[in-house]
């Protein structure tokens, strides 16, 4: 006595099939699979429908995404090869229009860096300071934002906000050279010399455990060596 296989095609009425039976039918589905399938034929189908408009849809957003990638770095590659007078306005255009990409990012960086060379320092900081507050801590763009922001403020005479933002740059990768000078030099403008030996300290024990800082080493120590001097 023989048993339904399924590997074994069942005969069924054509009037009884959808176009999606008759596809399943050559798949040697098990019986029970089919019956399934043709009591849910309407839901089957939409949720096929749905799947297909859904990796469409996802497909087409990507394509106008990466397009839209590609036309901000074609305009800030535009707008920082403008003449300086009309520079500000051409980054401004790519800032605003391309908001949500990187180029658009880097357009405002490009803003503060302009300011910078324009000794409008009070501008630069506040253009670094709304790129550093549009930005995740892990962005690469962080640190470089906070930087700008710190010596923007410090160059603008305000050397204790300056300060405070040198000292939250110590924690950001790669920025720490960078933080420790910045607020070793704060201090000594200020004429606490003892806190700047103290800060150059610091900055001397996180040189002396990187590897190819010999040189640098050589620069601070000779720097506590000067201040000692001032005491």
């Amino acid at each position: 006595m023989s048993s339904d296989s399924a590997f074994e095609k069942r005969y069924v009425d054509p009037k009884d099939q959808s176009n999606v039976e008759g596809l399943l039918e050559h798949f040697n589905l098990p019986p029970k699979v089919i019956v399934f399938l043709r009591k849910n034929k309407r839901k089957v189908q939409v949720a096929i429908a749905v799947v297909l408009i859904a990796v469409v849809a996802f497909s087409l957003y990507r394509s106008y995404l990466e397009k839209r990638v590609e036309e901000a770095a074609s305009a800030l590659a535009v707008a920082v090869k403008e003449p300086v007078e009309s520079r500000a306005g051409a980054l401004q255009n790519v800032a605003g229009k391309y908001d949500d990409t990187t180029s658009g990012t880097w357009a405002n960086v490009e803003l503060g860096h302009l300011a910078m060379t324009e000794e409008r320092y009070e501008d630069a900081a506040g253009i670094y300071l709304k790129v550093r507050e549009g930005l995740k801590e892990g962005n690469p763009l962080y640190g470089l934002a906070m930087t700008g922001q710190a010596q923007a403020l410090e160059a603008a005479g305000k050397q204790d906000e300056a300060y405070a933002v040198f000292d939250l740059l110590k924690v950001v990768e790669g920025y720490q050279y960078t933080a420790y000078s910045g607020l070793a030099r704060i201090l000594e403008a200020k004429g606490e010399i003892d806190k700047a030996i103290a800060i150059y300290g610091q900055y001397l024990a996180i040189l002396t455990a990187d590897e190819g800082s010999d040189r640098q080493n050589t620069i601070i120590e000779e720097r506590i060596a000067r201040l000692k001097t001032k005491k």
